[in-house]
């Protein structure tokens, strides 16, 4: 009886620690390591893909890492070798001569495998013209871009030493034990989500700070449009000469959309130029500043704490804070525009619900300048808008009492107007500047600048292969079965980094996949059968709006360019903040505690072991 009692009393860290054992044997202790030694003359990709139960290679069963002339000596983790039948050794990525020194794969339980001898272990398979073995090691040259070595995985068992991983499993759970016992005053989340939102921004400056430039995807142009905005306020002709460097293969700048950020970057850049940085990671700096933001709001108002939580569930949101790019700009306005019409205390509630007067120009501005900057997000973001817009008048059907609706309904109409008003600004600077042809214009730049294989005249079979795929005859249903565009884009989301060259292994999906979809399952069955009608019509509305945004870039994957970017559905993230509020006191807690902690552990993994290790440093 006692013990039942300590198991009930314990019950949260004592999940939290299986669960951790559980991570560590399958991501540490469960996996191979890599030792490389290898000479290049340039710097280059060095591949290793495996194969098992007579399955082909794979770019999903895949281990990279970056090499450079400067480095001889790099280690990575791989899989669990005892699954392997063999490996594929892709030693570079151009036609020439490199030296393998070492390439030993170590894991517990089993012997060495040192894949370089003299007595050939690897055998040529591809665009290899020579295999050397000599004193230094073994000279590899290739007669093209992609030599392939193959070796066949023969293991032998070595020491076990199951000893040290038992005194492992106990160190976990007396660590989880002594935690919970030491942070009682935390236990709640409007006192542990802060901590996390501290250990999130303690790793997105590490990574803004550590990596190299244009690791990331599509940093160059937005650091050059970035750039602009240091000296100047208007925003440019579009066939400004000046502007060239911040055009993409495609034939198009981020100058010359109506985004917002790119300014205030380059205008904080300015302010911190005294502090000596590197040009790059000072414009870095402002997507930092903007989750500083976020972290100083939600410690000033701890009601904001429930909502915020569906940004700490993945690696995929810290990573847009770590590196310029406009997406992390997205992310904080629809966040601040959900919280304020969520929280009954909010400016903007104040406002709807006749708590101060119009004659507060102040702060009816300040909304209006939220709102405004809303409307000038990326077009996925329109259907956050749509949601958004719904929500009121979910909220004013539900929630509001029948005496003030007429008023409610006035004010959001005011407030409507007053943001189209100061996007229309914006916009209005765009024409001023480059006339009312403006689209014309940029259809010239567009044909003049673009690579050949994304011009708008280059010849249809001439276009790179992911442009225009219905009209090359492929099928929705080979981009969805075949191509695999939901999983792609899943994994994306939650953890795929650089120029979709960094990723994590497979099971890391897989329970990225389990935990967020019980905890999904979880909130629709909290609003479906314990939130009433309106919790029905409020999840109705959810997929309604998230269902759109997920079918239209699907729709766009197919029919423009084919594309699995998670961040496209970042409009995701506060629909599900709203969502989680409503439905957040109809959950049991100790359920949701676990898979949400689960989630941001997992988050933390990735980030750590999977981009900060693998994403090119500056060092």
């Amino acid at each position: 009886m006692k013990f039942l009692s300590f198991l009930i009393k314990w019950r949260q860290p004592l999940l939290l620690g299986l669960l951790l054992s559980f991570l560590y044997v399958h991501f540490f202790e469960n996996r191979a390591t890599v030792e490389l030694e290898i000479q290049v003359p340039q710097k280059t990709w060095f591949n290793i893909y495996w194969t098992a139960d007579g399955e082909g290679y794979s770019e999903w069963r895949n281990a990279r890492v970056r090499v450079y002339p400067e480095q001889k000596h790099y280690r990575f983790y791989l899989t669990d070798i005892r699954k392997i039948e063999k490996l594929r050794i892709d030693t570079h990525m151009f036609a020439g001569e490199i030296v393998l020194k070492k390439l030993l794969i170590v894991q517990r339980g089993q012997q060495a495998l040192e894949c370089i001898s003299a007595a050939g272990t690897l055998q040529p398979m591809f665009h290899v013209d020579s295999l050397q073995w000599q004193d230094d090691g073994l000279h590899v040259v290739s007669t093209g871009n992609d030599p392939q070595l193959e070796c066949t995985v023969t293991l032998q068992d070595g020491v076990s030493e199951n000893w040290l991983l038992i005194s492992r499993i106990i160190a976990i759970f007396s660590f989880t034990l002594f935690f919970f016992t030491f942070s009682r005053n935390f236990h709640r989340e409007e006192k542990f989500i802060p901590l996390f939102f501290i250990t999130v921004i303690t790793l997105v400056v590490v990574m803004a700070a550590i990596t190299r430039e244009n690791v990331h995807p599509d940093e160059y142009v937005h650091l050059a449009a970035a750039e602009y905005y240091e000296n100047s306020v208007l925003p440019p002709k579009v066939d400004d000469p000046d502007i060239r460097d911040t055009f993409s293969v495609y034939g198009v700048s981020r100058l010359n959309n109506y985004e917002l950020p790119y300014f205030f970057i380059g205008k904080f850049s300015v302010l911190v130029q005294s502090f000596h940085l590197p040009e790059y990671f000072s414009l870095r700096l402002f997507n930092v500043l903007l989750f500083a933001i976020l972290l100083l709001y939600i410690l000033k108002n701890p009601a904001t704490r429930i909502i915020t939580a569906p940004l700490l569930i993945s690696p995929q949101i810290w990573y847009v804070f770590s590196y310029c790019n406009s997406d992390a700009f997205g992310i904080v306005i629809s966040f601040l525009v959900a919280s304020q019409f969520v929280l009954p205390g909010s400016l903007l509630n104040s406002y709807l619900m006749a708590e101060f007067s119009e004659k507060r120009k102040l702060p009816l501005l300040l909304l209006g300048c939220l709102v405004g900057a809303l409307f000038l997000l990326k077009k996925n973001y329109l259907f956050f808008t749509m949601f958004i817009a719904g929500y009121g008048l979910w909220k004013m059907i539900f929630l509001v009492e029948l005496g003030k609706r007429r008023l409610y309904c006035k004010r959001m109409f005011v407030l409507g107007c007053l943001g189209l008003s100061i996007a229309g600004l914006r916009i209005g600077t765009g024409y001023a500047v480059n006339g009312m042809d403006v689209s014309a214009r940029k259809a010239v730049v567009q044909e003049q600048l673009a690579d050949y294989a994304y011009k708008p005249s280059t010849p249809l079979e001439d276009k790179h292969p992911f442009l225009y795929r219905k009209a090359r005859g492929d099928s929705l249903e080979k981009i969805v079965v075949v191509d695999r565009w939901f999983e792609k884009t899943f994994r994306s989301a939650f953890g795929v980094y650089g120029y979709f060259t960094v990723s994590g292994v497979d099971i890391y999906y897989s329970m990225e996949r389990i935990a967020g979809g019980a905890l999904f399952l979880l909130l629709c069955i909290a609003l479906l059968f314990r939130g009433g009608p309106a919790g029905i019509v409020l999840f109705a509305l959810f997929v309604a709006c998230g269902g759109a945004l997920i079918g239209a870039s699907l729709y766009h994957s197919w029919t423009m360019d084919y594309q699995t970017q998670g961040r496209y559905l970042f409009p995701l993230i506060p629909m599900f903040c709203v969502l989680l509020y409503h439905a957040r006191s109809l959950m049991a807690g100790s359920l949701y505690k676990i898979l949400f902690t689960s989630l941001f552990m997992l988050s933390v993994y990735s980030f750590v072991f999977v981009a900060l290790l693998k994403l090119p440093k500056v060092v």
